[in-house]
């Protein structure tokens, strides 16, 4: 990487890979074999901003799939997303109850793939674990066209474990006797 920010760039992608292989865990090193279907592993940069326009932190994200087929690597990808007007609707109900945000990190991740699911992914670049070696993922990760679909059923079960039941108007509001949750892509709101 040639940039003038290339050292927080790289602090940035090395951040994110140990969050992956020290915390989460999604993937394990195997050897690459003639039979496996490797997709590409590349990297999304952002500069994320406060409000005043500062620069509140470089994020690097590993992607991967951007390869994937229809009907051969996933079947299913819909995933529920919150309607607009549910959370303006909750947003009027912040005035009368307490509420919190909650930003969960690396979101996808989360959600695991099930022994019978085999998805092999390259090493990200400039960060090979060792010569002919593959990911094999355990957990679904940024990039998967199926993620989506597969995390939101590992937050439902999760959610349902806690005694919340899913809103018939909105399939991403969750309500239980003491709170309401609001799930929004990798946020989640939630009144009391």
């Amino acid at each position: 990487m040639n940039c003038t920010d290339a050292d927080i760039w790289w602090t940035a992608m090395t951040t994110m890979l140990e969050t992956l292989e020290v915390i989460l865990q999604p993937w394990k090193l195997v050897e690459d074999e003639p039979r496996m279907k490797n997709l590409p592993c590349t990297w999304a940069f952002q500069i994320k901003h406060f409000p005043d326009d500062l620069i509140k932190k470089f994020k690097a994200c590993c992607i991967c799939g951007d390869c994937q087929t229809e009907g051969v690597d996933f079947l299913e990808i819909w995933s529920p997303v919150v309607q607009y007007s549910m959370i303006r609707t909750m947003m009027i109900l912040s005035t009368k109850f307490c509420s919190a945000q909650a930003d969960v990190m690396a979101a996808f991740v989360h959600a695991e793939l099930g022994p019978d699911k085999q998805i092999f992914v390259h090493q990200p670049t400039d960060f090979q674990g060792g010569q002919n070696l593959v990911l094999s993922l355990k957990n679904f990760v940024y990039g998967l066209c199926q993620a989506h679909c597969y995390f939101f059923q590992h937050l439902k079960h999760h959610i349902d474990q806690h005694g919340l039941k899913q809103c018939s108007l909105d399939p991403c509001l969750f309500v239980g006797k003491k709170f309401i949750a609001l799930w929004f892509v990798n946020d989640i709101l939630l009144y009391t």
